[in-house]
């Protein structure tokens, strides 16, 4: 169920910048877009008013941490709807235009912002979720799975190709010399396995550095991935589908699809955002550095390197994570 649950919200959000891809062809495309998106936004309103029933009538069988944790995601999804609604704004989306190279009066470029405001909502949102390892095992421990990553994966990478036109405005050629996919040189491989092994003796460093000045709080952090992973980074299959799963839709969006239009910045802060399991803590420090660097791998050499750079390191930090244990 949370499977179908997963592909089902990835797949809407596609479908949706596929009709958005359509407004050259027709003008009614871009208002149905429009409509959509409001629709959208006044959906997640109406989940954040939840978050007042739970404070006003907690539901029965949840624990206090619990219940607290689900009105807090309700409440960031409910103001994330409203604020998605400023991107929707012509006059935001011109002044945005003087400093990113988008193009204001595109219903594409609205759609992304829009996006853009539900991965930072649904990211901060998450935190109390998935960064409490008392939360988590109140809900039965890990349920994250090989099946519910690569679902996942497949999701944002359907969101990817869809975003950048496939199929509407660009040939399948098209759409991965759009988003950088190439085939590699042996040169640009050995870089890429050079930059991975570099990423993760930074992570190396910092974790020694993070133990020594806050033991505490990194072990909270550790146990909270711990609980979420669940037995996935004890497996060959684990490991590979931490790795590739998250590479490949991460890599996709951020690196490949967004880009371009919202330069280093601004994708390296929104790709931190989404790691959730960190809340505000120094970890996420480490993953915006890597982000940047993966960013600049991109520009450097293609997308297909910056997937691989991404996967060898996260492989790296897993098999460095069960060498510890």
């Amino acid at each position: 169920m949370e499977i179908g649950f997963t592909l089902f919200i990835f797949v809407l959000l596609a479908m949706l910048l596929a009709v958005a891809n359509l407004e050259r062809q027709h003008v009614a495309f871009r208002w149905l877009t429009l409509l959509a998106l409001a629709s959208l936004n006044l959906l997640m309103i109406v989940f954040g008013l939840l978050s007042l029933a739970m404070a006003a009538a907690p539901m029965p069988g949840l624990s206090s941490e619990l219940t607290a944790a689900y009105a807090s995601l309700f409440r960031a999804v409910g103001l994330t709807g409203l604020l998605a609604f400023v991107p929707m704004i012509p006059a935001v989306r011109r002044l945005l235009a003087r400093w990113l190279p988008i193009d204001p009066n595109s219903v594409i470029v609205t759609t992304a912002l829009v996006y853009a405001i539900y991965l930072v909502g649904m990211g901060i949102g998450q935190q109390p979720l998935l960064s409490d390892a008392a939360v988590l095992e109140s809900l039965g421990g890990a349920s994250v799975g090989v099946a519910t990553l690569w679902a996942q994966s497949v999701g944002m990478m359907l969101i990817a190709v869809s975003g950048v036109g496939i199929f509407t405005r660009r040939t399948l050629r098209e759409t991965a010399s759009r988003l950088g996919l190439a085939w590699p040189t042996w040169r640009q491989v050995g870089f890429g396995v050079l930059v991975a092994v570099g990423l993760v003796a930074l992570q190396i460093a910092f974790s020694w550095a993070w133990q020594a000045l806050d033991p505490q709080g990194m072990a909270q952090i550790d146990e909270a991935s711990n609980v979420l992973l669940g037995d996935l980074t004890g497996s060959l299959l684990g490991t590979f589908t931490i790795g590739m799963a998250a590479a490949l839709g991460e890599e996709m969006i951020f690196r490949g699809a967004l880009l371009p239009p919202f330069r280093l910045g601004l994708t390296s802060v929104l790709f931190t955002i989404i790691h959730s399991q960190y809340r505000l803590s120094p970890a996420l420090l480490l993953i915006l550095a890597i982000a940047l660097v993966l960013g600049l791998v991109r520009y450097r050499t293609n997308l297909t390197i910056a997937i691989l750079v991404h996967f060898l390191y996260n492989v790296g930090s897993v098999s460095l994570s069960n060498v510890g244990q």
